[in-house]
Parts: structure tokens; C-alpha cells; sequence
């Protein structure tokens, strides 16, 4: 089982002013990014602005991690290198992972850069979530 779920704020740059213009670019480069994916599991959305801010959301629980173009990480990268000034959060429990099975790893976005971190509200899983599987 592959659990995620994550957000992210879009933004130009790191600045606190945006260019409007340039800001205007970047949400079309990621709604035509995030259609040409054709995301068929889960959500993975952009949503409208909110006090001139416009937001990413993806969830989802696939049977295995998905690869390439529809694995939430490589999106989540994406929207980095498209808006280095973004920022966000995203939880990935991957129960296939041999050394992690039982942990969340969340992979923050900050300044559009990824990195993956340890958990240290959710995880491990068992018991903390769920009880110990019984024979």
C-alpha cells in the first residue's frame, strides 16, 4: 500500500512580493504540467487563489508506489523547479518499502527544493495508527 497526502503554496520566488505577471505564468506552466500527467489515482489538484495565493493538493492510496511521472515526489520536485519560492508538505507511507514499511516519510518543499525527512507524529505506524497484526 502507497498512502499520500501533501500540499504545497505556490509562489514565485522566496520574496514576499510577487511579479503578478511572472506569477501568472507559473500557475499556467503547472495546470498544463498537472494535465498533461492525466493523474489517473488519487487527487492531484491546483487550486484557485486564495488571497492571491494558489495552492497544490494530491492524496491518494495506490496497491504499490507509482513510478516515473505519477509518484507524488517527482510531482512534488516538479512544482519546486516551476515555483522555486514554493513551499509545502508531503506524507508518504509506502508499506512495500522493506526498511520504512512501518513510518511515514515526509518530504518537505521548501524554497522549491525537496528533502525527506522522519516522521515524528504519525510514525511508527504500528502501533501508533494500527494494532500489531495477530497470527
Amino acid at each position: 500500500m502507497y498512502e499520500y497526502h501533501g500540499w504545497a503554496t505556490i509562489r514565485e520566488s522566496s520574496s514576499f512580493e510577487d511579479d503578478d505577471e511572472k506569477y501568472s505564468l507559473i500557475i499556467q506552466e503547472i495546470q498544463k504540467y498537472f494535465d498533461e500527467l492525466e493523474w489517473t489515482s488519487g487527487i492531484l489538484d491546483l487550486r484557485g487563489a486564495v488571497n492571491g495565493d494558489f495552492q497544490v493538493w494530491m492524496a491518494g492510496v495506490n496497491n504499490h508506489r507509482p513510478v516515473g511521472k505519477h509518484n507524488p515526489v517527482n510531482v512534488l520536485k516538479q512544482v519546486g523547479i516551476l515555483a522555486p519560492g514554493s513551499y509545502g508538505l508531503l506524507y508518504v507511507r509506502d508499506s512495500d518499502d522493506e526498511d520504512f514499511f512501518n513510518e511515514f516519510k515526509v518530504h518537505t518543499l521548501i524554497r522549491g527544493e525537496v528533502m525527506e525527512r522522519n516522521d515524528p507524529f504519525l510514525s511508527p505506524f504500528i502501533p501508533k495508527i494500527e494494532d500489531d497484526y495477530e497470527d
